[in-house]
């Protein structure tokens, strides 16, 4: 629920772009992945993925993919992803209590699956799952929180 300010009931703070950021549900939070001809598309996620943790409270995030796939990112922002995740590991791993992938592409789905199998536990310790759309999102969010 949104306050009358446009800020989530309880968050303080500059909120995330909304380009990117729907937190119409906080804690769930709906994010974009950013499409590769978006503006200011690495900051918009990472800094708004910052300002979600800064709230230190339990949230999800489902993420919204992209037309492309994870492998055409330009190198640089895949570098400068894996650096931010290192550094904000500790406080994702604390705070965030799951990753919810939306698609309803079977072949996005199983390698999104795939891509699960490979990171999860090795990377981070929250659960995360693929689901078809927002309102198993955030069925899956709210599980996950009560976790």
């Amino acid at each position: 629920m949104l306050a009358d300010n446009n800020l989530p009931a309880g968050f303080f703070g500059p909120v995330p772009s909304p380009v990117f950021f729907d937190l119409g549900s906080w804690p769930i939070a709906f994010v974009r992945f950013p499409e590769l001809d978006d503006d200011n598309r690495l900051e918009g996620v990472l800094g708004g993925l910052e300002r979600l943790l800064d709230q230190k409270v339990p949230f999800v995030a489902v993420w919204i993919p992209a037309s492309h796939d994870h492998d055409d990112e330009p190198h640089e922002d895949e570098k400068a992803s894996n650096v931010w995740i290192k550094q904000h590991r500790t406080a994702l791993n604390t705070y965030c209590k799951g990753y919810i992938y939306i698609t309803r592409d079977e072949g996005l789905r199983n390698l999104l699956t795939n891509r699960i199998a490979t990171i999860s536990g090795r990377l981070f310790n929250f659960p995360m799952k693929v689901v078809q759309d927002r309102q198993e999102a955030v069925l899956a969010g709210k599980l996950m929180l009560e976790l």
